[in-house]
């Protein structure tokens, strides 16, 4: 494997005899062609899977434990992506924040927040005032996170300086009772429509349904691969041999499930590489012929 290949953490390195999948997300970085995209945790999650996926049963969960903890919880995580290509950076999603777990009690077991994505943008050099453009596949509040009005002291967010990208019909979703989701939303922000180019090499995919302007961004290495950072268009792996498996907090389940099967559709595609922000420790991976999510191994690149 060549220099620009590296993984620069192990966290990547899975055994698929001996993968719990429970483990709590970690820190990684990944340099594909000219792009280099880091994985920035902020929180880890233990779901109740029927709960999540109320068209499940308790008995469907037998065959996925690789995604379970030993005491039968799904594991998730929250966080972000940075996205760097030649000294420019770009974030996608803005982390849990400093919102509590509370308000999850009904599909959730247990909740650690980690709190930790300033700290880990801080130890890879990248100081979130200079930050100029967060772009989010929506706006729940797992994703807006640090980019809300009360995340931090300063009413402009931890990023004081960047604009706001999202879907179209995105803010239109919004319920005004509730305030703004982003710390000067309605200065700051930008909706794009589907297949925008928002820097270089980074388009929006329009896959709502989850909510309303629900959007992932794909990434081009430079060298002829793709990533797709698909936000909520899934929650876990199971739902790659699952597209039918609604999540209980889909704005429109048949919507969001015509979206999953797109989506699953393009990552069985060769060179095609999938981000799941939720994912727990298994994130970057492709779909493989059976339609099962196979996590990134070294071995899976001989460039």
């Amino acid at each position: 494997m060549p220099p620009s290949e590296q993984t620069t953490t192990a966290h990547l390195q899975y055994d698929p005899a001996d993968d719990s999948g429970g483990r709590l997300p970690h820190l990684w970085t990944r340099t594909m062609g000219d792009l280099t995209i880091t994985y920035v945790p902020d929180a880890g999650v233990h779901m109740i899977p029927t709960r999540v996926y109320p068209a499940s049963a308790h008995e469907d969960w037998t065959e996925h434990g690789p995604h379970m903890t030993d005491a039968g919880h799904l594991a998730m995580g929250c966080g972000a992506l940075l996205v760097e290509r030649r000294g420019k950076r770009l974030l996608l999603d803005a982390g849990h924040g400093t919102i509590s777990g509370e308000e999850l009690e009904h599909f959730q077991h247990g909740f650690d927040h980690v709190q930790t994505l300033p700290d880990h943008l801080r130890s890879l050099g990248v100081d979130p005032a200079t930050l100029e453009t967060v772009a989010f596949t929506h706006l729940h509040h797992d994703h807006t996170g640090w980019a809300r009005p009360d995340a931090v002291d300063d009413p402009r967010s931890l990023f004081p300086h960047a604009r706001w990208i999202v879907g179209e019909g995105e803010l239109r979703g919004l319920d005004p009772a509730d305030g703004p989701r982003l710390a000067g939303q309605s200065e700051r922000t930008t909706a794009v429509a589907d297949g925008t180019e928002i820097t270089e090499g980074v388009r929006a995919w329009a896959l709502p349904g989850h909510t309303p302007g629900h959007t992932a961004f794909i990434l081009d290495t430079g060298d002829g691969r793709r990533i797709v950072a698909f936000g909520d268009a899934m929650h876990s792996p199971v739902q790659t041999m699952h597209p039918d498996w609604e999540v209980v907090l889909d704005h429109d389940r048949a919507q969001a499930e015509t979206s999953r099967r797109r989506l699953v559709e393009f990552l069985s595609q060769d060179d095609v590489f999938g981000f799941g922000v939720h994912f727990a420790d298994q994130q970057l991976g492709t779909v493989d012929d059976t339609g099962r999510w196979r996590p990134w191994q070294d071995t899976t690149d001989n460039r």
